[in-house]
């Protein structure tokens, strides 16, 4: 019976060994708890380090701007206009005065617009803003095509039969129109403003007047009295180079009608 016990006495209790495994769990439940709480709070404050970063980026692109866009040291001090001949360039910068003073990032397109629609030869602009305070305009002018009389008056028109000037005489190097060719508007205009506008410029000037009862049958008188048949708007570069050399080759001879109208056989007497 004294061995029996003695052997019962060093068998492990159940109930000592439950409470063991319970606090070793309990151990380990809360140091996981402690790693995942501080791996959470790492994550929360490199969230926040990120938002702080990001915040401060927008606050400074925003006094970065305000400062582009409203500083003094940002406003328009020097206006540019480039690419004038026939416009007064003078004129056109004085009506941009306007913009004096206001930030370059401030002057609006629109009311650029609105300005320069004063000058019809004006056909096309760009608007070019150079830090820290030069504004540029860049202008392109429209083409005198044609000139219709008008009394004692002389409008001139370019190819969109958009009236550039009026003037007391005809301008040099713009061909007096006749005809339909006289009506803007009129496919006999719409077809000798292009050929006009299409030409060599040595050529061009030679042009005294043009006719035409439609766009098919265009008809120029040179400033040496001779007459040439142009035909309809097309092969303008090709026909310019035929009618060149024919003035070239011809010189000094009595010639009066040069036919270019089939560039490829040419016909002149």
């Amino acid at each position: 019976m004294a061995k029996l016990r003695a052997r019962s006495d060093r068998e492990p209790d159940p109930i000592r060994a439950a409470e063991r495994d319970l606090r070793t769990a309990t151990r380990l439940r809360r140091r996981r708890e402690r790693r995942e709480q501080r791996r959470f709070t790492v994550h929360t404050r490199r969230r926040r380090r990120y938002w702080l970063i990001a915040a401060g980026a927008v606050v400074a692109l925003a006094l970065f701007v305000a400062i582009g866009v409203l500083s003094p040291l940002m406003a328009v001090r020097d206006i540019r206009v480039t690419g004038a001949s026939s416009v007064d360039a003078a004129k056109v910068k004085d009506a941009l005065g306007r913009f004096d003073g206001v930030p370059l990032a401030l002057v609006d397109d629109g009311e650029v617009h609105r300005v320069l629609a004063d000058f019809p030869l004006i056909q096309r602009y760009a608007i070019e803003r150079i830090p820290p305070g030069t504004l540029v305009v860049q202008v392109e002018e429209r083409i005198p095509a044609i000139t219709v009389a008008k009394g004692k008056k002389f409008e001139t028109y370019d190819p969109a039969g958009v009236l550039v000037g009026t003037a007391d005489k005809r301008p040099a190097g713009v061909p007096l129109a006749t005809g339909a060719a006289s009506s803007p508007g009129s496919p006999a205009f719409a077809a000798s403003a292009k050929i006009v506008r299409d030409m060599p410029d040595a050529l061009r000037k030679q042009l005294a007047s043009v006719t035409a009862s439609s766009g098919q049958d265009v008809r120029f008188t040179l400033t040496n009295g001779l007459e040439v048949l142009w035909g309809e708007a097309t092969e303008t570069q090709k026909k310019s180079a035929v009618l060149q050399a024919l003035l070239t080759g011809l010189k000094g001879r009595s010639v009066q009608k040069i036919d270019v109208s089939a560039p490829n056989a040419p016909v002149y007497n």
